[in-house]
C-alpha cells in the first residue's frame, strides 16, 4: 500500500513539473467554409423635369460547390418606364449543374427561361446539356468553354407588332446547339473583368449574346459593377430589331 502511494505521487508530481504545451504543437482546425455563395445586385433611376424615367434592375445569383458538384442560380428583372409608360419589362432565369470529371472536364445540364414583353419572343426557354473544359486557371484568370445540343421552345411577341405589318407568327420548338465561352480576370485585387459569349443555333433562328462587365470592390463584400449586355437574333417578326442591348450600373453585395 506504501509503495503504491509513493508511485502516484512520483506520477502526480512529474506532471505538475512537466512543461506545458507550446501553441505550435497544437493543430489548427481548418476554417469552416461554406458550400455556398452569393450575390445580390440592385440599380435604380429616376429622372424627371422635361422627361420623367425610371428604371430599376436587380440580379440574384446562388452558387453551391461541394466535392465534384457545382450549381448555379441567376435570375435578373428589368423595368424601366417614360413619363409615366411601360417601355422594358424583362425577367430572366438560367440554372446549370455541372458534374466535374477531373481538374479540366466536366458535364453540364443548362436550362434558360425569358419573359420578355417588349421582345421579339416573349417567352423564350432552352433546355441544353454538354460537355465543358476548363482551357486555364490561373490565381487571377480563369477562361471556360462549353458546347452541345438542346431544345428550344419560342413565342413571337405578335402583341408588339402593328397592324399593317405583314408577319406569319410561329411558335418554334426545335433541336439547338448551345455554345458558351466565359472568362474572368482579376488585375488587381479590387478589380475584375469578365466576359461571356453564349450562342444558340437552331433552323429557324440563332442568337448570339455577350456580357461583359467590370466590379471595382469598395469594401470586403460590397462593389460597384459596370455591366453591358447585347443580343443579337438572326430573326424576328417584322417591325422589330435584331439587336437588343442592355446597359446597367449597379451596386453589388457578394457572401
Amino acid at each position: 500500500m506504501a509503495k503504491s502511494c509513493i508511485l502516484l505521487s512520483a506520477m502526480t508530481a512529474g506532471l505538475l513539473l512537466a512543461p506545458h504545451a507550446s501553441a505550435e504543437d497544437v493543430p489548427e482546425l481548418p476554417p469552416i467554409t461554406s458550400p455556398w455563395t452569393s450575390e445580390l445586385e440592385l440599380g435604380y433611376q429616376s429622372l424627371s423635369g422635361n422627361s420623367n424615367t425610371k428604371s430599376l434592375n436587380t440580379r440574384l445569383a446562388l452558387t453551391y460547390v461541394k466535392d465534384q458538384f457545382r450549381q448555379q442560380v441567376e435570375a435578373k428583372y428589368l423595368l424601366a418606364e417614360e413619363d409615366g409608360e411601360e417601355e422594358k419589362r424583362k425577367g430572366q432565369m438560367e440554372l446549370q449543374s455541372d458534374f466535374i470529371i477531373n481538374e479540366r472536364a466536366y458535364v453540364l445540364g443548362n436550362t434558360s427561361y425569358i419573359d420578355d414583353k417588349y421582345g421579339p419572343y416573349f417567352k423564350d426557354f432552352t433546355l441544353a446539356t454538354g460537355i465543358g473544359y476548363r482551357v486555364f486557371r490561373l490565381e487571377n484568370l480563369l477562361m471556360e468553354v462549353e458546347a452541345g445540343p438542346g431544345y428550344r421552345h419560342q413565342e413571337p411577341n405578335i402583341d408588339e407588332i402593328d397592324d399593317d405589318d405583314i408577319i406569319v407568327p410561329e411558335t418554334v420548338d426545335e433541336l439547338i446547339l448551345r455554345g458558351s465561352t466565359r472568362m474572368i480576370w482579376k488585375p488587381s485585387k479590387d478589380v475584375e473583368l469578365s466576359f461571356k459569349l453564349t450562342g444558340i443555333a437552331g433552323n429557324s433562328n440563332s442568337t448570339l449574346e455577350s456580357q461583359v462587365s467590370m466590379t471595382s470592390a469598395i469594401s470586403e463584400h460590397i462593389a460597384i459593377k459596370l455591366s453591358n449586355t447585347q443580343k443579337l437574333n438572326s430573326w424576328v417578326p417584322d417591325g422589330l430589331q435584331k439587336r437588343d442591348g442592355t446597359m446597367t450600373i449597379n451596386l453589388l453585395f457578394q457572401y
